[in-house]
């Protein structure tokens, strides 16, 4: 518990702190807020540092992945959408759009998105075990079965992948 005193220096130093300085501790409370489960607070901090700092793809990135774990997909990919087009050279959002996408059942962009986290981290296991389950929802089964072995090879979890994949091939025959 932080003193009176304590509260009234950080006070201080706040107003001190440069736009980027300020927006790096609305990011860093911001994270402690989603690794704690407060989405709703945590998307109001990364709002607050994207004000400061409206250039920074990560920061649209994260609030993306919040809104995301909120349930708000539309949102999420609104903010995984600008973070590409500031940082179009970094994976995760690839990923995490994909998922989003995934989940919004439009696996055909979602695949899109496995496909360019894959090319600009061709090692990345679990961007091609995603990406072999929307192929086999999308009837794919080569292309499945290729990504399978990929993700397998890079140490993706077998049984839990062929379960995944065994169950998107039943779904995509049942539509």
């Amino acid at each position: 518990m932080d003193s009176i005193f304590q509260k009234i220096k950080n006070r201080l130093r706040r107003g001190r702190m440069s736009r980027p300085e300020r927006a790096l501790e609305l990011y860093a409370e911001a994270v402690r807020l989603t690794e704690s489960g407060h989405q709703k607070q945590a998307v109001e901090k990364f709002s607050a540092a994207i004000k400061l700092s409206p250039s920074t793809g990560k920061l649209f990135h994260h609030r993306g992945a919040a809104f995301a774990e909120m349930g708000s997909l539309d949102a999420a990919v609104f903010d995984y959408d600008t973070a590409v087009r500031l940082n179009p050279s970094y994976p995760d959002t690839y990923l995490d759009r994909g998922n989003v996408r995934h989940a919004m059942n439009e696996p055909a962009k979602a695949a899109k998105d496995y496909s360019e986290a894959i090319r600009l981290r061709p090692d990345w296991a679990e961007a091609y075990a995603n990406r072999a389950v929307v192929h086999a929802e999308l009837g794919d089964a080569a292309a499945s079965d290729e990504d399978t072995r990929n993700a397998l090879k890079l140490g993706v979890d077998a049984d839990a992948l062929n379960e995944m994949i065994s169950a998107a091939r039943e779904g995509s025959h049942g539509e």
